[in-house]
């Protein structure tokens, strides 16, 4: 029961980066979700081994730490506004998470070889997380939200990967964790390339 509350918590923090109007919060709500990718590691994982305290150090690294810092610095050395809208309405943006949950639902509903301290309601979450982060992709105008949107599917994929094949090679899921900060890195350094500094324009 306390782990579909932690999926449930993590597909609350997409939804919320979703709908967030303001940068800082939306990064806040990035490193809060990942926090909680840590409850699924002591759920799937063997408590006390190596492979976990592995998993759940990169988690916080990466996940916590040190995607939302790069974010916030990004956002601070750009002096970008507080406020964020996104490309469409909220009605539109509902209308188009209402189809996800179906879909979720159905796929989850397809696969049987699961663990079994998951359930299909967990796996449901973990698809609607993956969904909403494409939603997020596609409807956000800003680029540091568009990012969070590239997190949040991550997030998504990690967790799948995490139910599905249990025992990946720690390479492996050292460069899944690798990846969001070379994209969030390289955003970043052309959106500082291609916008001039403050201080540029004031000399």
């Amino acid at each position: 029961m306390i782990f579909d509350l932690i999926y449930l918590f993590i597909l609350l923090f997409a939804i919320l980066i979703l709908l967030e109007n303001r940068l800082r919060r939306i990064i806040l709500y990035v490193s809060f979700q990942g926090i909680c990718l840590i409850g699924p590691v002591f759920q799937l994982e063997e408590f006390g081994s190596f492979h976990s305290w592995i998993l759940i150090l990169l988690i916080l690294a990466f996940k916590t730490f040190l995607n939302p810092f790069i974010l916030f610095y990004i956002v601070k050395k750009m002096y970008m506004p507080e406020s964020t809208n996104p490309r469409f309405g909220y009605l539109l943006i509902l209308l188009l998470f209402l189809p996800g949950i179906a879909i979720s639902l159905k796929i989850s509903k397809t696969f049987q070889d699961i663990p079994v301290s998951v359930d299909h309601i967990s796996l449901m979450y973990v698809f609607l997380v993956i969904y909403t982060g494409v939603i997020t992709f596609l409807v956000r105008r800003n680029w540091v939200a568009i990012i969070t949107g590239f997190v949040i599917f991550e997030n998504g994929i990690f967790l799948l990967t995490l139910i599905l094949q249990k025992g990946l090679p720690l390479g492996t899921e050292a460069i899944s964790f690798l990846d969001a900060v070379l994209v969030i890195v390289a955003a970043g350094s052309l959106q500082l390339r291609v916008r001039p500094d403050k201080k540029e324009l004031r000399s």
